[in-house]
């Protein structure tokens, strides 16, 4: 057998190669071996079971560090080694991460195993106080929000576990550890950071206090201008009072929106303040002490009884008026109908026009058949010429408005004489030849009116009738046929001037002639015209209280549009003019209309020009755009029914529950201390709120400021209108009578100032009632002695000369002049046309200040008013507390009733309303704001949190040493909310605006919130 061929005892060849691989492995294993040993089961063991100690000890120090971070939240880092370590943009956040950091790395110290003679520790790499080393253990954490901030997932990097068996390392492993720990420090923080940026952002950029604080504060405005404008006893539309209780209930809202609930404490003494206010509002003293309320509202538990019921309005806690104010267009219609009447005539409904058309028919001449002769020259020449006129036909004319129609015939017959000489001699020619001519004459008569009324058929014409039964223009054409023809010569002398004229075939004379009109046309149609007049005046645009306030609105091109719109049914046109007369009286009213249009027009464009003197004046007095912030205002004022609700909302045993606590609950005006609220200092004392509320346009009226009230009513300050001072006028006897025999409030003082006043009006009052009687007998037929003695009548309609000065101011005075003449005989027609010409003549002097009377004299009153109204508030008011009876009450009036705010377009323009504005502005700060947060634990019962922002240091042992050292601090939560407030009444005292003398009210504190700090005292807080 060959070898190769012999198979026995050989070993397959991939056998080999097997065994020389496995062979190779464990030999390279042994020799690795020698250079570390391997780790043995009791090792590996032990790793593990340090690893799970290691998350449990991680997760309660997370805890315990994120309740401290909470504790002694850094929102400002301090200028030290740890403070520099965190960031400025994320403090809370860093904080909060070395805190982890640090209590990691010291629980972690005392995690170790034993198994056997193995033993495992666990740690984090050393921190030795530097800020480089602090950072390196802050950049270790990872922290990341879970479920909106109720948990948060922590890595923590670099965590080492290291094996050891009699004191020589066997093993090493670096794990970054990752777990959700249920702890809400991050909610806490993330929702109280954005509690403060609503506190602080603006009305316009967002919901928050300001924009809260606008809808409040507008409807408390609104509510109570009208119940001044009503006649309720309000001299401060809107004061300090309001604006604390607006700005802690827009607080709670705010609560509510961040955390989802508000302080229950906050919300009660709210209750409180509501009962405070309404009692300030309605009594117009106080309900107790400074002291005594400021306890009441730190404490409110104590208060029984308190409601939710604002109370904010005058007498009625109902949501505030926002209905519309109407216009209408009386000052434009009187004035028209005076134009109309006294400016137009009735003549151009009653034209005629006549035509005279001669033509050359046909015309033949004869020819001068003289001839010169040789040798005589011709010395002068007579000429002379003869013209017979006869009549071919005449013929009655076809056309209705044909006058005349006739051919005459004219021939003229020519003759010449002519001397001539020759050698001396003489001689003499003559030399007749004759023209003639057919020529026709005619002459037509039409109605050619030339007025304003619509082109309509006019029926009847040219016959007595119509709407008068009068002439109606009978014999007119003959008439403007005569008259055309008379002032050319007649038939005969146009009918031989067309021959002589040299080939004209045609020629055309036109003359026009104005009919007889009926005596009773004019006062027809001025009666028709007085009741287009009341017609026009009734007449309304509704214009939204809000547009006005904005200065958007432009009434006077509102009501020319609707004019407009309503012009064929104001103008009622018929389809046919029943005569002349018809045609007359609508076309004055035509041109009534366009006069009381043409006069709204004008208007729009002044309302244009003084809507922007208005943006501009009240729009700079606005920390943002004065449209936008009204708007606001107003349309959630409509919804904003005055009562907030504070139940709190329900919730389930897995939800995250936050429930804010400020210290204090409520952010009061005035002083608090340690006693009431434990987070001020012992023996300091603080101002929780501050606030400055400035009303725009007050009394005295030189305390207008700026010179809006230059810019917006026109005119200088030296005087004031006959109804602002007829306003101040009536407060000043209002407070004379509440006084009673009480020399305090009828005190020389007022009683000097009211008579300089009283005296100045009564000169204005005699001026107009001059003119009164110059405009009623104007034209009217009215005897002077009866105005007279009606003028005397009308005094009788009012109690006082204020009242009567006040009727002369807005025009009302003109009705009641009317009923003295009717009652003097003067039929109504007459007197109604006599009280339009007053109203009219009334605004005349208005505009020309003929009636105002001196700024000093009525300011000087006003201030009198204010002062002894007060005076009287502090005497009477504890008998109004006590018996809060109607005379009481009305003892306070008499200051409320002064003249405040800026008339809409004033006269002569039509008054629209009254405006005016408040702009507030309101710094806050809270001692401690704490937060707190029920959150499901880990073993199913429930563990609280607390973040607390109280202004203290945040302090953390870094090294061990047990020394705390300064992170920074927690900053107090402040605020600072800005808005403006408008309030806008129907026209007429008086009017809208704070009266009581204080027209800048700033609080105690203010401008600087918080403990009280001598270095803050003025301008902006320290």
């Amino acid at each position: 057998m060959r070898l190769a061929a012999d198979d026995r005892g050989r070993v397959p060849f991939a056998l080999v190669g097997v065994l020389l691989l496995i062979g190779a492995s464990v030999y390279a294993t042994g020799i690795a071996d020698r250079a570390q040993p391997s780790i043995e089961r009791p090792a590996t063991a032990a790793m593990d079971d340090a690893v799970r100690d290691v998350r449990a000890t991680l997760s309660e120090a997370i805890r315990g560090a994120a309740r401290d971070a909470a504790r002694e939240p850094v929102t400002e880092p301090a200028e030290t080694p740890a403070g520099r370590a965190i960031d400025d943009s994320q403090p809370y956040l860093d904080a909060l991460k070395l805190r982890i950091a640090l209590a990691a790395r010291e629980s972690l110290s005392g995690v170790s195993r034993q198994h056997g003679a193995v033993e495992v520790r666990v740690s984090l790499p050393a921190v030795d106080g530097s800020t480089a080393s602090l950072r390196r253990a802050k950049s270790a954490i990872e922290l990341v929000p879970v479920d909106d901030g109720a948990a948060m997932r922590v890595t923590v990097r670099n965590v080492t576990v290291r094996a050891s068996e009699a004191g020589q390392p066997v093993a090493q492993r670096r794990h970054d550890i990752t777990l959700t720990v249920e702890t809400p420090v991050l909610a806490l923080h993330q929702r109280t950071r954005e509690y403060e940026r609503r506190l602080n952002r603006g009305a316009l950029a967002g919901e928050g206090l300001a924009r809260g604080l606008t809808t409040r504060l507008t409807a408390v405005a609104m509510a109570r201008a009208n119940g001044r404008y009503a006649g309720a006893p309000i001299r401060n539309v809107l004061a300090n009072r309001h604006v604390e209780l607006s700005t802690n209930a827009a607080v709670l809202a705010q609560q509510r929106a961040a955390f989802g609930r508000h302080d229950p404490a906050g919300a009660r003494a709210v209750d409180v303040a509501t009962v405070e206010v309404g009692v300030l509002d309605v009594l117009g003293g106080r309900h107790g002490d400074a002291a005594t309320a400021t306890k009441a509202l730190l404490n409110p538990n104590a208060v029984e009884g308190a409601t939710t019921d604002p109370a904010t309005g005058e007498f009625d806690p109902q949501q505030p008026t926002t209905e519309p104010i109407h216009a209408d267009p009386a000052a434009a219609t009187d004035r028209a109908y005076l134009d109309t009447v006294s400016g137009s005539s009735t003549a151009g409904s009653y034209r005629v026009e006549s035509e005279l058309r001669v033509t050359v028919l046909r015309q033949t001449s004869g020819r001068d058949i003289t001839s010169r002769s040789d040798n005589w020259t011709l010395v002068d020449e007579k000429r002379s010429e003869r013209t017979v006129v006869t009549t071919l036909e005449e013929s009655k004319a076809d056309a209705a408005d044909t006058v005349v129609d006739t051919i005459r015939k004219v021939t003229i017959h020519h003759t010449a004489e002519r001397r001539w000489e020759r050698n001396g001699t003489t001689r003499t020619t003559t030399t007749e030849w004759t023209e003639t001519a057919r020529i026709a004459v005619r002459v037509t008569a039409a109605y050619a009116p030339i007025d304003a009324a619509p082109g309509r058929p006019t029926e009847p014409l040219f016959e007595r009738g119509g709407a008068l039964e009068g002439p109606n223009l009978a014999g007119a054409r003959d008439r403007a046929a005569d008259a055309l023809l008379d002032a050319n010569g007649g038939v005969d002398a146009v009918a031989a001037r067309a021959v002589a004229g040299g080939g004209e075939r045609a020629v055309v004379h036109e003359r026009t002639i104005t009919a007889a009109r009926p005596n009773v046309l004019d006062a027809w149609v001025a009666a028709d015209l007085r009741g287009l007049r009341r017609e026009v005046s009734n007449v309304t645009v509704s214009v939204p209280r809000s547009a006005i306030a904005r200065g958007d609105t432009n009434v006077p091109a509102r009501l020319a549009e609707k004019l407009r719109d309503r012009r064929r049914e104001l103008l009622d046109v018929p389809a046919s003019y029943d005569g002349a007369a018809d045609r007359a009286r609508v076309a004055a009213r035509v041109a009534y209309l366009e006069r009381v249009l043409t006069e709204l027009d004008a208007r729009a464009a002044d309302a244009r020009d003084r809507n922007v003197d208005y943006r501009d004046e009240l729009g700079d007095r606005t920390t943002a755009g004065l449209s936008a912030l009204v708007e606001l205002g107003r349309s959630n004022a409509q919804r904003f029914s005055g009562v907030d609700s504070y139940e709190q909302s329900g919730t389930t045993e897995d939800e995250l529950v936050l429930t804010p606590d400020g210290g204090p609950a409520y952010l009061t005006l005035a002083s608090i201390d340690h006693g009431q609220e434990p987070s001020v200092p012992p023996g300091s004392s603080a101002h929780p709120l501050t606030a400055r509320t400035t009303n725009w346009v007050a009394v005295p009226y030189g305390d207008a400021a700026d010179g809006i009230v230059d810019t917006l009513l026109g005119g200088g300050s030296r005087t004031v209108s006959l109804e602002t001072a007829a306003g101040t006028l009536i407060a000043a006897n209002r407070t004379a009578e509440a006084g009673g025999d009480d020399p305090g409030t009828r005190s020389t003082a007022l009683a000097a100032n009211r008579d300089e006043l009283a005296a100045a009006v009564g000169r204005s009052v005699e001026h107009a009632e001059d003119a009164v009687c110059e405009a009623a007998t104007n034209g009217t037929g009215i005897r002077r002695s009866t105005c007279r003695a009606a003028v005397v009548d009308a005094r009788d309609r009012w109690p006082t000369l204020g009242y009567r000065a006040g009727a002369m101011a807005n025009g009302s005075y003109a009705a009641a002049f009317e009923g003295a003449l009717t009652a003097r005989g003067v039929d109504a027609a007459t007197a109604d046309e006599a009280a339009i010409r007053v109203r009219v003549r009334l605004r005349e002097l208005s505009v020309a200040q003929s009636t105002s009377v001196p700024a000093a004299t009525t300011n000087a009153t006003a201030s009198v008013v204010q002062q002894a109204a007060r005076e009287t508030a502090r005497k009477q008011i504890s008998g109004a507390l006590e018996n809060a009876s109607g005379r009481a009450t009305r003892r306070l009036t008499g200051a409320s009733r002064l003249p405040a705010g800026v008339p809409v377009a004033p006269p002569p323009y039509t008054w629209i309303a009254t405006v005016n504005g408040w702009s507030v502005t309101v710094r806050g700060e809270y001692q401690r704001f704490t937060v707190r947060a029920r959150a499901p634990a880990p073993d199913g019962a429930g563990s609280t949190v607390r973040y607390v922002r109280d202004g203290s240091a945040a302090r953390l042992d870094i090294d061990g040493d047990g020394e705390r050292e300064l992170l920074g601090r927690s900053e107090r939560i402040d605020f600072e909310a800005s808005t403006t407030i408008v309030a806008v009444v129907p026209p007429g005292m008086p009017g809208v605006g704070d009266v009581d003398g204080n027209r800048d009210e700033q609080s105690p504190g203010w401008p600087c919130p918080g403990v009280d700090d001598e270095s803050c005292t003025a301008g902006e807080p320290e």
